[in-house]
């Protein structure tokens, strides 16, 4: 039987529908890849619907089914990226070196890049480890509220990619932003599981803040700890050159919004 609908359930239903009706439309989609993006999207609302037909279930609605479906579509919006758009590509690249963003990048200490490379990929831990703390210090906890704010704010960075189409700094530019080691594991990772282009704003920014934000009611030292977090996600995506400093800017402006009107 139907139950009541949930936020993330329709903003992933809604997801899917925009990305098939855009490969329909969007021009320089190889036919293969289009096909990818409607099985992707197929695929996505499947598991809408099957999630709206199974009884509340903490483990599947609270755990596994929201986190699956932010996996296919940042998978399946990926797809719709064709040619880069140079203009706003430079846009971005002038904005950072007015900012001297490669000069700090040179400048920052081997450990303190480390660090922020460790950073940068603890973002795929930093949601579960809010929810956990949502849950650990909660009354009776909102899954549906914590999954609508994750999954909008990063379903918002995804569905403005293929109006804003750019890759990553460290694409264009040449040699390493720094020294690290821990890099290697990064850019290893990325090339076996990211869409390999950019997104304006920053999912990873923007999730990180959201999973701050959804920590709030946690006591004040591990929200402090939370927010450094964040900060370090952040500015291990700008200085290590995954994304730029707008993209950042603009990510946590999302998750803010996004957090205001369903959190």
């Amino acid at each position: 039987m139907f139950v009541a609908l949930r936020n993330w359930e329709i903003a992933s239903g809604l997801l899917f529908a925009y990305t098939a009706s855009l490969s329909a439309v969007v021009r320089g989609l190889p036919p293969r890849i289009r096909v990818r993006i409607y099985a992707g999207s197929a695929a996505g609302l499947t598991v809408v619907v099957a999630s709206m037909l199974t009884p509340s279930n903490t483990v599947l609605h609270g755990w596994l089914l929201p986190p699956l479906l932010l996996l296919l579509a940042y998978w399946t919006t990926g797809l719709l990226f064709t040619a880069p758009m140079l203009r706003s590509e430079e846009s971005l690249r002038q904005l950072d070196r007015a900012l001297r963003i490669g000069r700090i990048s040179s400048a920052t200490p081997r450990w303190l890049a480390e660090l922020l490379e460790f950073s940068y990929a603890a973002v795929y831990a930093l949601v579960p480890l809010a929810l956990v703390l949502h849950v650990a210090f909660s009354a009776v906890p909102e899954y549906t509220r914590f999954w609508t704010v994750i999954l909008v704010t990063d379903y918002v960075c995804f569905a403005l990619l293929p109006w804003i189409r750019t890759r990553p700094p460290r694409a264009l530019e040449p040699g390493e932003p720094w020294r690290s080691s821990f890099r290697k594991v990064n850019l290893g990772v990325l090339g076996a599981t990211s869409i390999r282009v950019n997104t304006v704003p920053s999912g990873h920014a923007a999730e990180a803040l959201a999973a701050v934000l959804l920590t709030s009611n946690a006591p004040t030292a591990i929200v402090v700890w939370m927010l450094l977090c964040a900060v370090a996600v952040s500015a291990g995506a700008v200085l290590g050159r995954y994304h730029y400093a707008a993209d950042v800017v603009t990510g946590w402006l999302v998750a803010i919004v996004v957090w205001r009107v369903f959190g």
